[in-house]
């Protein structure tokens, strides 16, 4: 059994850990900037199940990286992760992190990259959190929908708003934050009828007063304000990065 001091000396060694992760791989891929960004995909039990979330999840992600990054190399770990539920804070913000951290540093099964470690669950997108990002590792849920999404290559880069498209989107954005994207860098702009939600601003430009005010400020790093969804009825969702995030990425 281990004792109480056992236990927070785990944590801080975890928590330096999870420091030093981030220190190390920044300083990898700033040191061979030529290698391709590697995308490390786990899937929840629930959502290996979905025979076509594999190709959604490279089709589009890989879509949407690819001008920004070039080589993007994806890595889909064959069995899937058994986790604590679906979706939720302690598991998307806690428990993922965490054994991504512990297998960094040899005491877990987790073998994180350099680029990206993503966790893919089959949680409920409608439900908050619906996704979380730290450098390098992200977390979505909405497995189901992701996978009944067409292929990439059939899909036009500005869709209606759907949960599918949402769902789609929130990789995206979660993956970006993981690569050090910002909200700042996301973009919401008036086409026609309708308002174009960018991944890294994504739902927030509809959301209730206060949780837009706490995730968006007033205008964004591309130089645009964002729009009020009164002065546009139609939602579109664009499932490509902003001119502004493809410059940072890069």
């Amino acid at each position: 059994m281990i004792g109480i001091e056992g236990v927070v000396n785990r944590r801080r060694f975890l928590a330096g850990a999870g420091v030093a992760l981030s220190v190390g791989i920044a300083g990898r891929r700033a040191a061979r900037p030529t290698d391709p960004v590697v995308v490390r995909v786990w899937f929840s039990e629930a959502a290996a199940a979905h025979d076509s979330l594999a190709d959604r999840v490279e089709g589009y992600l890989g879509s949407a990286l690819e001008a920004p990054l070039g080589a993007v190399e994806f890595d889909f770990v064959p069995s899937p992760v058994a986790l604590p539920a679906e979706g939720g804070k302690r598991v998307l913000s806690m428990h993922w992190p965490s054994r991504v951290v512990e297998g960094a540093v040899g005491m877990g099964g987790v073998d994180p990259v350099d680029g990206v470690n993503l966790l893919v669950t089959d949680g409920d997108p409608r439900k908050q959190p619906a996704g979380y990002a730290r450098p390098h590792v992200a977390a979505v849920t909405g497995a189901g929908y992701i996978a009944r999404m067409a292929p990439a290559t059939e899909t036009p880069t500005v869709v209606p708003y759907s949960v599918r498209a949402a769902a789609t989107q929130l990789l995206l954005h979660e993956c970006g934050h993981a690569l050090g994207l910002g909200h700042e860098h996301g973009s919401a702009r008036r086409r026609d009828d309708a308002i174009v939600a960018s991944p890294m601003v994504g739902s927030y430009v509809w959301a209730p007063d206060h949780v837009r005010e706490n995730q968006l400020a007033d205008e964004s790093a591309c130089g645009e304000s964002f729009p009020r969804d009164s002065a546009a009825p139609n939602r579109r969702l664009a499932l490509r990065f902003t001119d502004c995030a493809e410059q940072a990425l890069r």
